[in-house]
């Protein structure tokens, strides 16, 4: 009786403690979207150095991991060894790290880094696609309206003669676009199957080791070894700035799904998309067609459409 008494208040703190929380979830979103914009540049400076792409993934991932194990050791945050939470990282690292990041180390000298960074919009019309298809959420006018406008961005990239600085980047551009698919699987996947009460340092840890693990082997079978430092100091540069770059994206990322879900926490792709944009012309000087520019606007448009009704639920219900 005192238990059913009291649910309600329960339920009320709950809530109040989501309100609460709402402009801290917000600013680390935005926190995670700058931060996410850089590794399209960083890519761009290790591959013109002459980094192989495997490579350069590994040792990332590694010196991100070394990091990250210490501050997980002295918080008391260590991954588990279980088979869940092993498994967990496996899938997670398959998905969201190994392939989609050496995918686009690989083409990083092949596209404009602003051509890279615009596919990144399309990872929340992936995750409402397999989230339909894992039947958590259902079909909404909105979303699909969504879906055909990032479908029609991705179009005015590949079809138009005029659209890239050159007709045989549009395979590169189609290639790409396996990265967006593989961050859309992880975001459904930890959303789904992140094993309780993991702490998002530990769960960052675990993709970042595990991924190293992964990549050490492909790394020598495909002779792209690389002995850090290298011959380039421009190159090691960009491996210590993706180092940076990683030690703060995954820690956020798992804490942002938990905080949000994954929906809410693709907001992030806006921020990290426009902000890449400018980085690429800031720093290489690129300049972007007429339908480059028009894509990106539909792209946007399309994730606005496909992330309005989870967002507008999310804080009705706060």
């Amino acid at each position: 009786m005192m238990a059913a008494m009291s649910s309600p208040a329960h339920a009320d703190l709950a809530a109040g403690a989501r309100r609460a929380s709402l402009p801290l979830s917000l600013a680390l979103i935005v926190v995670a979207g700058l931060n996410f914009s850089f590794l399209f540049s960083v890519n761009k400076v290790a591959a013109e150095s002459g980094v192989p792409f495997f490579a350069y993934v590994f040792w990332y991932a590694l010196g991100a991991g070394v990091i990250l194990l210490l501050a997980a050791a002295l918080r008391g945050e260590l991954p588990k060894l279980s088979a869940t939470h092993l498994r967990a990282n496996v899938v997670a690292a398959l998905l969201g790290f190994a392939g989609p990041f050496a995918l686009l180390a690989f083409v990083a000298p092949k596209l404009p880094s602003g051509i890279a960074v615009l596919l990144i919009i399309l990872t929340p019309a992936f995750t409402y696609l397999f989230a339909l298809l894992a039947r958590t959420e259902r079909l909404h006018a909105l979303s699909v309206s969504g879906l055909l406008l990032g479908l029609a961005g991705v179009l005015l990239v590949v079809v138009p003669s005029g659209s890239l600085p050159a007709p045989d980047m549009a395979g590169w551009v189609l290639l790409a676009m396996l990265a967006p698919v593989g961050f859309a699987s992880l975001n459904i996947y930890v959303e789904k199957f992140r094993p309780p009460a993991a702490p998002s340092l530990a769960l960052a840890v675990g993709i970042l080791w595990t991924s190293a693990l992964l990549l050490l082997p492909i790394m020598l079978a495909t002779g792209q070894l690389y002995v850090f430092p290298g011959p380039v100091p421009r190159g090691d540069w960009a491996i210590l700035g993706a180092v940076l770059i990683n030690v703060l994206m995954w820690p956020l990322f798992y804490e942002i799904v938990r905080r949000t879900g994954a929906f809410l926490f693709s907001v992030m792709n806006i921020i990290g998309v426009v902000a890449g944009f400018g980085w690429g012309m800031l720093f290489f000087g690129e300049t972007h067609s007429a339908y480059i520019w028009l894509a990106g606007a539909l792209m946007l448009l399309g994730f606005g459409l496909i992330i309005s009704r989870p967002v507008i639920g999310r804080l009705a219900r706060r």
